[in-house]
C-alpha cells in the first residue's frame, strides 16, 4: 500500500493506493497557507481516515521546484524551510518521496508512451511536466510554465494569472470552468491558453500535449479553436501535436505519487 498526497495551492487530496495502483479511499481538504497548521491538519486527517499498517511509503506531490526530496520553491504557497518528508517519516515511520506535481502527473499519464509528451495542469496555477518514452526529460525537470509572463488585451501578467482555472473562474465570474456555456467565452479561453502553449510547443516540440486540472479537463470545449490558433503561430518546422485530456482526470497526480513512491521504495 502507498499513501499518496497531492498538495495543491487550494486543495489537498490524500489517497490510499494499493500495490496495483487502485485507489481504495481518499479525502480532500483546503490547503492551509500556514505550513505548520497545514501539517497539523494533514497528520490529523491521516490518522483519522487511514490505517497505515500495510503502507510501505508516502508519495507526495508539491506545486513547486523539488531538489533532494525537498521543495525549495513554491509559486502559490508562502511556505519556507518546510521539510515535509522529514516530518512524515518522523511521525509515521514510513519513507516519504517528494516530487513536483506536474512531473508526477506526467509520469502517470505517459508511462506507456513512446513519444515526447507534455502534461499541463490548469488549476489554481499552471504546472507541467515533460516526458520522453514515459520518463521525465531532465532538461525540463523544473519547467514551472505558469510563471512565464505574457500580455493579453493590454494586461501583462504571469500565464497562470491569465489562463489557470482559478483565473478563468475569476475573470468570467463562474464557480467552475464547466459553468461556462458561451462559445465566444471558450474562444477567449483558448486564446489565453495559447499565450503560453504556443511558445512552449515551439520550444519542446512534443508529439502530444495532455491537459489536466479543472480547466484542462474541459478540453473538448475549446480544442478546435486552440488547435487553430496554434497552427497559425507555430514555426513551419514544428508539427502541431495531438491534444488529449488526462486519462486519470483529477487523480493524475495521485497516480504519479503512487508510481514514484513505488519505484523509489523498491530502489532502497
Amino acid at each position: 500500500m502507498y499513501l499518496c498526497i497531492d498538495i495543491g495551492g487550494t486543495k489537498t487530496l490524500v489517497a490510499l493506493v494499493n500495490k496495483k495502483g487502485k485507489i481504495l479511499h481518499s479525502v480532500k481538504f483546503p490547503t492551509n497557507t500556514d505550513q505548520n497548521a497545514f501539517y497539523d491538519y494533514l497528520s490529523q486527517q491521516i490518522r483519522i481516515n487511514f490505517v497505515l499498517g500495510e503502507v510501505v511509503a508516502f508519495g507526495v506531490a508539491m506545486p513547486g521546484i523539488v531538489k533532494d526530496n525537498k521543495c525549495t520553491w513554491l509559486g502559490n504557497l508562502p511556505w519556507k524551510n518546510f521539510d515535509l518528508a522529514k516530518k512524515l517519516e518522523k511521525d509515521f515511520g514510513k519513507p516519504a518521496f517528494i516530487e513536483n506535481d506536474g512531473n508526477l502527473a506526467a509520469i502517470a499519464e505517459t508511462r506507456r508512451s513512446h513519444h515526447k509528451c507534455v502534461y499541463f495542469t490548469f488549476s489554481t496555477g499552471i504546472g507541467g511536466g515533460v516526458t520522453t518514452d514515459g520518463k521525465l526529460t531532465k532538461t525540463y525537470h523544473d519547467l514551472e510554465p505558469g510563471h512565464n509572463k505574457f500580455t493579453y488585451h493590454g494586461e501583462t501578467a504571469e500565464w497562470e494569472d491569465l489562463a489557470a482555472a482559478s483565473a478563468v473562474n475569476r475573470i468570467y465570474g463562474v464557480e467552475h470552468a464547466s459553468d461556462i456555456k458561451d462559445k465566444a467565452t471558450w474562444n477567449e479561453v483558448a486564446e489565453r491558453i495559447a499565450l503560453g502553449l504556443a511558445p512552449l510547443t515551439a520550444r519542446i516540440k512534443p508529439d502530444c500535449i495532455i491537459f489536466g486540472g479543472p480547466l484542462g479537463l474541459q478540453l473538448p470545449r475549446y480544442r478546435r479553436n486552440l488547435r487553430k490558433i496554434l497552427s497559425t503561430q507555430l514555426p513551419k518546422n514544428v508539427s502541431l501535436p495531438r491534444f488529449t485530456k488526462a486519462r486519470y482526470g483529477s487523480f493524475s497526480v495521485i497516480q504519479g505519487c503512487y508510481l514514484y513512491a513505488k519505484a523509489h521504495q523498491k530502489a532502497q
